[in-house]
């Protein structure tokens, strides 16, 4: 684990480097951007939730995220929770 850690010391490290490396311009031109893009993020945001206050039940919907594979059924990739692992062994069915 600690091994781990100092790696990622080092690296960090070197991210900082090359970021104090670059000249003061480039750096706030930087930060400038990814500012305005977690604005532009939260204004999003705030957009959704006012549009689904707004609507005429003023309730939010929140559901559960479904698997589109699971439902649908026809789709090549099946899920593994689908699968009873118990059944088979080494690939073949158990008696």
């Amino acid at each position: 684990m600690k091994n781990f850690r100092n790696t990622i010391e080092s690296e960090l490290e070197k991210l900082d480097n090359r970021w104090q490396a670059l000249p003061l311009k480039t750096q706030c031109r930087y930060v400038i951007i990814l500012f305005a893009f977690y604005l532009t993020m939260g204004i999003g945001v705030l957009v959704k939730v006012c549009y689904d206050l707004g609507k005429e039940d003023r309730q939010m919907e929140i559901s559960h995220i479904e698997s589109p594979s699971i439902n649908d059924g026809s789709s090549a990739r099946k899920d593994s929770i689908l699968i009873n692992y118990k059944k088979y062994r080494n690939g073949r069915e158990r008696e």
